[in-house]
């Protein structure tokens, strides 16, 4: 019942109580039969009578009604009370929006979500519509079209976003409730906002980290306080070959494989338990039983009251990582080529024997093992040979050695050898002729056989050296002096041997120093003809005059100049002054037919001496027939078809041609007929013995026989006695130098009438 049908009862009820009144009363006293004096004093008290009872009712209905406005009253605020302390609570805002009126209301905490003054936003909707995302605009007001379209109460709920007075954008909750009027139109449309923000972007983040735990490469397992499984990504099962209801409500000492003991595993759980974190490598095992290593993190999980809720372990297999470790640290201590260690795990394993060696008193030996003439081999046959070569060599020199001897590449054709059971000299002497003794057997490669020796220095520790490097810096003297013996034997280090290593360093910078500072001279060495006894030609030979040590002997420092490269530069100087002394000689009148260079291996096979004489023979002005080169046999027949193109070249230049040396090579003489050669140079080795010698005797005889049938002169060397001398006249020798016919000396010191 409503307010205005209430009134109308009421109303009703007391004109029906008042008519009856009148009506009875009046009655009553007409039965009375009382006096007009006494009616008149009983109207009267009728009418207050009357009065007071209906001021006592409309007191009594009155008090009600207010008694229960006072109640309703005192519930409405307790409503509002406590929903402005739920809207207060929650931090939402109330809108009400009067669609009759077209009227809107926006709580304080609609504002203050907003960052706004409270009735700022005013009661109309085209201010809070400028608020609303351009982008959700469109959302809305379909999500608004729909409840409005209902015909019955309807809940309404949107998201959307508004602007916030920081000009950020607040993404809401809107949920409300549409109400109808009598009729069933819209009447009133009131609901709560509420700011979402920070739960979309931790929904966001939820679902980027589900994304992640889905997808992730390494491995996740989750378990509850008690340790139990509840939990694992794609990649545990992936990793551990166990799928999720395998694995689910287990223990995670399934996957244990037995590698760690329980020392191990407390002190996993200690770190645990006071720091919350642990991470380490562990092993564990496949479902096939696989036993692998991960790289593993475990962090605890508490919850509100501080104690562990959960554990999550994420891990990764290592297994590809421990395998590239092990290649990794296999080729930093390995040869690639031969498999052998290289030069510093044989030093780390040195150092190791060397430690050994003086607590234990037990000595042993290094040997290093080095290739006669490999160059050859790669300049020839190609390095593809040479590799295979190389790689066969170690296999033979391992298995020879067999496995309690290191044996190590250290680099181009050198071997080292590490022997910790040579405890005498003779060991190791035996070690390294069984070492040069297994090389003898040709090596059958490539479709071809070839053949190799080696040369092989030798040091003893810890007599001869305490440390790594000193064993490694003997070792490679005693190699030089094996080599210089004549190759294919082995050397022992020795004191005087380190002091010979120690000049020949003095002498390599000295010479450099020489050939900028003009310490170099050229000395001439006369050549005479046997037929007439005739001067005829000189040979330039070159000299160093050092500014302490005096005239220093070629013997001593023209080996070092081949080997350090500087030979070429030596030559091409020599090669331009005796050009110039030449001319000067022939400008002075001097009968010299031609001046004699001797041109080194390394300078020959550069392949451009021709330009470089051309050059020389055009600054200087000398014919080209007073000039004679001489060029080794050897350095001839290391490559022939190079040699004789070179060769010819220069014979075209119009200068004279000989081979220096000849007989003490390998000369083949289908190749020496064809070459542009003048004349040939005895070797002092096989004049040296004669007359008596019957084998320098034989081998000159068919020497000179050889090169006048070749249509070629013979000169024949290092000439010292007259009997050696009468001695090729008679064989028939053409032209001879050496000291019984003039020792070098300067230009200006030469006997030229």
């Amino acid at each position: 019942m409503n307010t205005h049908q209430g009134a109308l009862r009421l109303t009703f009820n007391y004109l029906i109580g008042a008519g009856l009144w009148i009506v009875f009363s009046d009655l009553l006293l007409a039965s009375l039969d009382l006096t007009a004096r006494q009616t008149e004093q009983a109207q009267v008290w009728k009418g207050l009578v009357f009065v007071l009872l209906t001021s006592s009712l409309l007191y009594l209905t009155i008090n009600r009604h207010l008694r229960r406005q006072a109640r309703i009253g005192t519930a409405l605020r307790a409503s509002e009370e406590r929903l402005s302390l739920a809207l207060s609570a929650t931090e939402d805002g109330l809108w009400d929006w009067d669609l009759r009126r077209q009227s809107l209301y926006y709580s304080p905490g609609y504002h203050a979500l907003l960052g706004l003054k409270d009735g700022e936003l005013g009661s109309d909707r085209e201010q809070w519509q400028q608020l609303l995302h351009p982008e959700d605009r469109p959302a809305y007001q379909r999500a608004l079209d729909e409840v409005m379209q209902a015909s019955e109460d309807t809940a309404y709920e949107n998201s959307y976003r508004l602007r916030h007075r920081d000009g950020s954008y607040r993404w809401v909750l809107s949920r409300g409730r549409l109400q109808l009027d009598d009729q069933g139109r819209p009447a009133r449309f009131i609901g709560t906002v509420k700011d979402v923000t920070q739960r979309r972007a931790d929904a966001d983040s939820l679902r980027q980290a589900a994304a992640v735990f889905e997808s992730t490469q390494e491995g996740v397992l989750v378990t509850d306080a008690q340790q139990t499984i509840v939990h694992i990504n794609p990649a545990f099962s992936r990793i551990t070959g166990y799928s999720e209801a395998e694995i689910l409500g287990k223990h995670p000492t399934l996957l244990k494989s037995g590698r760690h003991d329980a020392a191990f595993y407390q002190h996993l759980w200690h770190r645990l338990q006071t720091h919350g974190t642990w991470s380490g490598e562990v092993w564990n095992r496949r479902k096939d039983g696989e036993i692998y290593p991960q790289w593993q993190c475990i962090r605890t999980i508490r919850d509100d009251h501080g104690l562990p809720s959960h554990y999550v372990a994420v891990f990764s297999d290592i297994s590809v990582l421990k395998h590239s470790q092990q290649e990794l640290d296999h080729l930093a201590h390995h040869d690639p080529l031969s498999g052998l260690p290289n030069r510093l795990l044989f030093s780390e394993r040195v150092e190791h024997a060397l430690q050994r060696a003086q607590r234990d008193a037990e000595p042993g030996a290094v040997l290093v093992v080095d290739l006669d003439h490999f160059k050859h081999i790669n300049e020839s046959l190609g390095h593809n040979v040479g590799d295979l070569l190389l790689k066969a060599t170690g296999e033979r020199l391992a298995n020879l050695l067999g496995r309690t001897t290191t044996l190590a590449r250290l680099g181009g054709d050198e071997f080292a050898v590490l022997s910790e059971d040579c405890s005498h000299a003779e060991q190791a002497a035996q070690l390294a002729q069984a070492l040069i003794d297994c090389l003898d057997a040709p090596f059958l490669l490539d479709g071809q056989e070839l053949f190799i020796s080696a040369s092989i220095g030798i040091c003893r520790y810890p007599d001869d050296a305490q440390t790594v490097e000193a064993v490694l810096r003997n070792v490679d003297s005693a190699l030089f002096k094996a080599k210089s013996s004549g190759r294919g034997g082995f050397a022992f280090y020795d004191q005087e041997q380190t002091e010979y290593a120690r000049q020949r360093v003095e002498l390599i910078a000295g010479m450099r120093h020489a050939i900028d500072n003009d310490q170099l001279r050229v000395h001439y060495q006369p050549l005479h003809s046997l037929a007439d006894n005739c001067l005829i030609g000189v040979e330039a030979l070159v000299r160093w005059q050092h500014p302490q040590r005096g005239l220093v002997p070629p013997g001593e420092f023209i080996p070092i100049a081949e080997d350090s490269g500087m030979i070429s530069a030596i030559d091409a100087w020599v090669l331009e002054q005796a050009c110039r002394q030449m001319v000067a000689w022939r400008n002075a009148g001097h009968a010299l037919q031609f001046v004699a260079v001797n041109i080194s291996s390394r300078l020959f096979s550069r392949g451009e001496l021709d330009q470089r004489v051309a050059q020389v023979l055009a600054s200087t002005g000398l014919p080209a027939g007073c000039l004679e080169l001489e060029v080794t046999e050897s350095a001839v027949m290391d490559d022939p078809d190079q040699a004789q193109a070179l060769l010819e070249r220069l014979c075209s230049l119009g200068i004279r041609l000989a081979i220096d040396d000849f007989g003490t090579g390998y000369s083949s003489l289908a190749r020496l007929k064809r070459l542009p050669v003048h004349k040939l140079k005895l070797d002092q080795s096989f004049v040296a013995g004669l007359p008596h010698d019957k084998d320098d005797l034989a081998i000159t005889r068919a020497v000179i026989a050889l090169a006048h049938s070749m249509e070629m002169k013979v000169l024949a060397e290092g000439v010292e006695r007259g009997e050696q001398l009468e001695r090729l006249r008679q064989l028939g020798c053409d032209y001879v130098q050496g000291y019984f016919i003039g020792r070098p000396v300067p230009a200006q010191d030469l006997k030229l009438a």
